[in-house]
């Protein structure tokens, strides 16, 4: 079979969510998007420069919260401990009351009986009878002088309860304001970096396409159309280039699968076992590290790498086709990758390692590579349509596809 090259480049289609256009508005130039990237990269930074200042407000407020919470937490143990040491002067004022009752009714005649003047006329002598009127009177002046300590002493504990108590008021305010002013400088990050991330998503769109473009020979005057007409001029169509092997009948168009063989596992559409909208169609056999291919020849035009462990999508791969119109393919679920940016590829290109388990992919549940289809030149993942529009030749889903579905 004649091999197919097919060269090309990912335009982002939907520009629109990083270039705001108008329907009359005049394309830009992709000096004009160098400069919009500038712009992105410069606000992101007076971004990143607000937010580091917010957040120095906010850690001071949440000191000063945690400094009030302090305060408040020692308030609190003091309004307890004065608490408890008025409750321990009212014993003790309740203990000299009954004291003073027993004086009182020693003084008093109870039983027809004077006790208090059998007890001073009891005296042996003249020196005895002054001692016992003394005594009984010390003893009513010294417990009256005692409850009147007491209750100066509790009437000042009471005054410091009161006055901790409204100290307490006024810390448990001010900690509300705080913790309000902390809840807004919070809110005021949280939007910072949803602007930080926006900003710096245009811009690494917008900055990815820019190289990829350039890297295809496109000038910062050509505008979006003009360098998409270049490539398109130089981009050889559907056949003729040369040979290779590949024992699998394609489709109509050329295609292939994007593995040897396998089957359909999950189609393009609704889902009704999790009620959620597939973007493309998934293939598997089980093979994890299984290798994937374009489903045509193409150029390379954007590859995503993982940022982080289980990120979602893994490696994935871009390919730009030249198929009687563009389409851009993305392969995603990858483990590894063995193509570059502005590389050509064949059907026989194997352009990585399938993937998918969860413990490597937070969006897979299972060993499969995920096939996206794009009207025109992509580098990102709007507008994706169902690749049976392209490779005609898919088979239904769970049906076993060999080299008659396209085997290298």
């Amino acid at each position: 079979m004649k091999k197919v090259l097919i060269l090309g480049v990912t335009i982002l289609v939907t520009i629109s969510m990083a270039v705001p256009m108008q329907s009359q508005a005049k394309e830009k130039t992709l000096g004009q998007l160098k400069a919009e990237a500038k712009a992105n990269r410069d606000a992101y930074n007076a971004a990143k420069e607000q937010k580091e200042m917010t957040e120095q407000e906010r850690n001071e407020t949440t000191k000063q919260k945690q400094e009030v919470e302090a305060q408040i937490s020692q308030i609190q143990k003091e309004v307890t401990e004065t608490s408890d040491k008025i409750v321990e002067l009212q014993k003790d004022i309740d203990k000299k009351d009954e004291q003073m009752k027993d004086i009182m009714s020693f003084v008093q005649v109870t039983d027809g009986e004077n006790n208090y003047l059998e007890y001073i006329f009891g005296a042996t002598s003249f020196t005895d009878f002054i001692y016992r009127i003394s005594v009984a009177e010390q003893l009513g002046d010294y417990n009256e002088q005692l409850v009147k300590e007491y209750e100066s002493d509790v009437k000042e504990l009471d005054e410091k309860r009161e006055e901790l108590n409204n100290k307490n008021t006024e810390l448990s305010k001010k900690e509300n304001e705080l913790s309000q002013l902390e809840a807004k400088l919070n809110g005021e990050i949280e939007e910072l970096q949803e602007g930080m991330m926006s900003k710096d998503d245009e811009y690494e769109t917008l900055n990815s396409l820019i190289k990829n473009l350039e890297g295809l020979g496109c000038s910062s005057g050509d505008t979006m159309t003009s360098c998409q007409r270049k490539l398109a001029q130089s981009t050889p169509s559907g056949s003729g280039g040369g040979s290779v092997d590949t024992s699998g009948t394609p489709g109509a168009n050329g295609t292939y699968m994007p593995i040897k063989k396998g089957r359909v596992t999950s189609d393009y559409g609704y889902r009704s076992y999790d009620n959620s909208f597939h973007t493309g169609i998934d293939f598997s056999n089980s093979v994890h590290g299984d290798s994937v291919y374009p489903v045509a020849s193409g150029k390379v035009v954007n590859i995503t790498y993982p940022k982080s462990p289980k990120a979602c999508g893994n490696h994935i791969v871009y390919v730009y086709h030249n198929i009687g119109k563009g389409y851009t393919t993305s392969y995603w679920h990858m483990t590894s990758v063995n193509v570059s940016v502005g590389q050509t590829v064949y059907p026989d290109t194997r352009l990585g390692s399938m993937g998918g388990l969860p413990s490597e992919d937070s969006c897979a549940g299972g060993t499969h590579v995920h096939l996206n289809l794009f009207n025109g030149l992509h580098t990102t993942n709007s507008g994706r349509i169902d690749p049976r529009i392209l490779v005609s030749n898919i088979p239904r889903k769970g049906t076993y596809f060999t080299s008659y579905y396209g085997n290298r």
